[in-house]
C-alpha cells in the first residue's frame, strides 16, 4: 500500500488534478503461453455487472449498454489491430469475458466552527448540533479476462490466459467515463505486446 501511495506521489507531487489522474490499468498474462498459436476470439454482446449476490437460477445482470457498448467496440478495436479474427465463440480460440462493478461511496463532515459567529457561549461540547457536509462518489472497476476453453482441466477449470484490470471508470459524465474506458483498454492492449498476432 505504501508503494502505491509513493507511486501516486511521484506522479502526482501536488495530488491528482483530474479524476482520471486516478485511472488504474493492470494487466497479467500466462509468460509460459505462446498467444501467436491462437488466432481467433469471440466476444459477448453484453458486459456482465458483478454484483456479489448472483447464486445459481439467479438472473445475471448488465451493464447499461451505453456504457458497455463502448467497452466491446473498444475491445474489438484493439483484438482486431492486433491481427485477431472475430469469430463465433463455438468456433474460437479463446473467449473474452467483460465485466464490470461499481460501488457508491457517501461522505460527511461536522465542523462546530461553522456555528462560532452566532453561538452566545465561548465554548460548547462536542453534542451540540454541528453542521454537516459531505457528498457521494461513485468508482467502478472493469475485468477483462481472455480464456482459454482448449486448455480446460480434467476438473473443467478453464485457464485465464490474459486479464486486464481497470479501476476508478465511473466519475464523471457518460461522454467522460466513456472516453476514460477507451483510453484504459487501449492502454491494457498496448502494454500487451505479446498478443499481437
Amino acid at each position: 500500500m505504501l508503494t502505491l501511495f509513493v507511486l501516486f506521489a511521484a506522479c502526482y507531487p501536488q495530488g491528482p488534478e483530474y479524476i482520471e489522474d486516478l485511472d488504474l490499468v493492470v494487466t497479467h498474462h500466462d509468460a509460459s503461453f505462446d498467444f501467436k498459436t491462437l488466432g481467433t476470439y469471440a466476444l459477448p454482446d453484453e458486459v456482465v455487472k458483478l454484483t456479489g449476490n448472483v447464486t445459481e437460477g439467479d438472473e445475471v445482470e448488465f451493464v447499461d449498454p451505453v456504457y458497455a457498448n463502448p467497452i466491446l467496440a473498444s475491445i474489438r478495436e484493439n483484438m482486431n489491430a492486433l491481427g485477431w479474427t472475430e469469430v463465433d465463440k463455438g468456433d474460437a480460440d479463446v473467449l473474452i469475458l467483460p465485466m464490470a462493478t461499481s460501488s457508491t461511496y457517501a461522505f460527511w463532515y461536522y465542523d462546530w466552527w461553522y456555528w462560532d459567529w452566532w453561538y452566545p457561549y465561548d465554548w460548547w461540547g462536542w453534542y451540540y448540533p454541528y453542521p454537516i457536509y459531505g457528498g457521494a462518489y461513485t468508482t467502478g472497476s472493469l475485468f477483462i479476462q481472455m480464456t482459454y476453453p482448449d486448455g480446460t482441466s480434467a476438473a473443467d477449470n478453464i485457464p485465464v490466459i490474459w486479464s486486464g484490470i481497470f479501476n476508478g471508470l465511473l466519475e464523471g459524465g457518460t461522454a467522460n467515463i466513456n472516453d476514460r474506458i477507451e483510453t484504459s483498454i487501449d492502454q491494457a492492449f498496448d502494454q500487451s505486446p505479446y498478443l499481437e498476432q
